[in-house]
């Protein structure tokens, strides 16, 4: 799902790759292509996500450029379907929305990323609230000695406002060359919610595999836990 929070990062990619998530509220399919024969990096992304009988179903295109092997720029062009148990059954409401990506990585240790969510979008009848919401998002990543990596994201809140933000920091560490032991937190001050998260993950030649046991630090009700696979080709 890293494609969709910032399509730059298709440009980054060392090859193909086939993905796919799955957790209690959501499950979705990824495949990116930044191989040698490729045209230019490109990925497509399918998600479904269901929370208390609303759903969103997404289609998207990603496509990123890449300069000077350190900077790159992506745009994901998505249809966004929506639908609520609560309001129609039989209804769903469409929106085409896109965002922008940016990254920069001067290296290895070392990157940055920008991405504006829904810069432009169609109408739709579905009340704004419930719609995918305009926000702005930057984060930081740094490794040391190739051996624990740090995060730091920081998010606005709707329509790119900055009375409430959302905090989310994590670091992992390889245990030896294929295991990696991760640990993370969130501050969410736009919905007030706190999240913890420990997870393991497989990193082998072949494929990947990655476990994570999300919590509400306030209400159990809300834990998730989320599995994800990666196959390089």
């Amino acid at each position: 799902d890293g494609v969709l929070l910032n399509p730059a990062m298709i440009g980054l990619l060392s090859s193909k790759i086939l993905s796919a998530t799955y957790t209690n509220q959501q499950w979705g399919v990824t495949i990116a292509d930044n191989g040698k024969e490729a045209l230019f990096p490109a990925a497509l992304a399918f998600v479904r996500t269901d929370v208390e009988g609303f759903k969103t179903q997404q289609v998207s295109v990603g496509l990123s450029y890449v300069f000077k092997k350190m900077f790159a720029i992506g745009t994901n062009l998505s249809l966004l379907e929506y639908s609520s148990e609560a309001i129609n059954r039989d209804e769903k409401y469409r929106q085409s929305v896109a965002d922008i990506g940016l990254m920069f990585s001067p290296g290895a240790e070392f990157g940055v990323g920008l991405v504006a969510n829904k810069v432009a979008s169609s109408t739709t009848d579905l009340d704004e609230t419930l719609q995918k919401q305009q926000t702005l998002g930057l984060g930081f990543q740094y490794t040391y000695l190739s051996f624990v990596r740090f995060r730091f994201d920081i998010e606005s809140g709707p329509k790119n406002k900055t009375e409430r933000l959302v905090y989310m920091g994590g670091v992992e560490t390889y245990m030896n060359d294929w295991m990696i032991l991760r640990f993370g937190y969130q501050n969410n001050n736009v919905v007030s919610k706190n999240y913890s998260t420990v997870g393991l993950g497989f990193a082998g030649p072949q494929f990947s595999l990655h476990y994570a046991y999300i919590s509400n630090v306030a209400n159990n009700r809300d834990d998730q836990h989320s599995i994800d696979l990666g196959i390089p080709f």
